[in-house]
């Protein structure tokens, strides 16, 4: 199966037109950073006692509020995340009045903790989709990342589930040193259920963890990252279709089509333009991989919140060797990636250049191999 988007046309078109016009038309609401599981390489996760010595959750209450406010201020899409958002008690409280409000929701779950009653429960009110992150092909594999025995079963079964209820899902994958002897059957599983598997080799700096790590053992090393994007990439298309895509002369490594884009110095993505992350304690940003800038929309009022992050937004300069550089469309950079490999917005981040120099080299390599194997 060749990957690709999952977003309609008129959807791109809304948010374009959004970001035109400075409309917050797409929010993400980060309900909870606890979760049942413990993956190694997590941005956000932490234990009961973590959170609390660290802050509190935003009530039920309060995130009811703040959708009424973005939804008078243009907000349609809303996406749930967490942590685990059915980790969190009252969830399905919150996911009801929020489903009653209109808008059109879609849910990032680890796929644990949805059984039969889950989803007799969902399909009175169904998500316009649930994503999937898949950790593995194996409950080893799930046991040696996630510290769950059980999480491949738990998976596959609500999967299962998930389908017969004809509930859309869409599966992502987090590619590690821990996984990524499971990628062939992780693409092969997706194949036989006929779901699409966005599979990113680049992992992001925990930058938000309670006690920042640098997280070197949970990611590849830059040149294994282009590597193993490339074989990704061979995996799904097939030796033909990727062999057509690497006729291009530099191939571009395959990036979120919010985050792809880069304007002269500045940040062009949707966050902070069209779209919005809210932490679980209440902190307004233009994307969850930043812990920077942000804004308080419980404070502020959700529309001078959201005036207030445009301009932050609208102040951040990508470093002048990134925005110069010949190969900046080829990187799929984003102010994201320099904030959390530098620490900041002025540096390059190094490690992305080298992920793609191994990318392009082992693209070429892998050409030159299929048209001898053709001949």
């Amino acid at each position: 199966m060749i990957p690709g988007g999952v977003e309609p046309r008129i959807v791109n078109y809304l948010y374009s037109k959004a970001s035109y016009l400075g409309i917050p038309l797409g929010g993400t609401f980060e309900v909870s950073p606890q979760c049942n599981m413990n993956c190694k390489m997590c941005y956000v996760r932490l234990s009961k006692e973590e959170q609390e010595a660290k802050g509190q959750l935003l009530t039920k209450e309060q995130w009811l509020s703040i959708a009424k406010a973005a939804k008078k201020a243009g907000m349609l899409f809303l996406l749930l995340t967490g942590g685990e958002p059915f980790y969190r008690n009252d969830f399905r409280e919150i996911y009801e009045s929020l489903y009653q409000m209109g808008f059109v929701i879609s849910i990032n779950s680890n796929g644990t903790l949805i059984d039969e009653a889950t989803v007799e429960w969902l399909k009175k009110s169904p998500p316009s989709r649930i994503n999937i992150t898949l950790y593995g092909a194996s409950n080893e594999t799930y046991k040696e990342l996630c510290r769950n025995p059980k999480g491949f079963t738990q998976v596959t079964n609500t999967i299962d589930l998930l389908k017969e209820a004809g509930i859309d899902v869409k599966l992502n994958c987090s590619l590690t040193p821990d996984n990524v002897k499971d990628l062939e059957e992780m693409i092969r599983y997706a194949e036989s259920k006929e779901l699409i598997l966005d599979i990113a080799a680049y992992m992001f700096p925990t930058l938000r963890k309670t006690i920042k790590q640098e997280n070197v053992k949970d990611r590849f090393t830059p040149q294994e990252a282009g590597y193993y994007c490339m074989k990704a990439g061979l995996l799904q298309y097939g030796e033909e279709a990727f062999l057509q895509f690497l006729k291009q002369e530099n191939p571009k490594i395959p990036a979120d089509q919010e985050c792809r884009e880069l304007e002269g110095e500045k940040m062009r993505c949707r966050g902070g333009r069209s779209s919005f992350w809210i932490t679980w304690d209440g902190k307004m940003t233009g994307c969850g991989m930043m812990d920077r800038p942000f804004v308080y929309p419980m404070k502020e009022g959700f529309s001078q919140a959201w005036r207030n992050l445009q301009k932050k937004i609208d102040e951040i300069r990508l470093p002048v060797s990134c925005a110069t550089c010949d190969k900046k469309e080829e990187c799929g950079l984003c102010a994201a990636m320099v904030l959390a490999e530098t620490d900041g917005f002025s540096e390059v981040p190094v490690y992305r250049c080298r992920m793609l120099d191994s990318y392009q080299e082992n693209c070429r390599s892998m050409k030159n191999k299929l048209e001898k194997k053709k001949c």
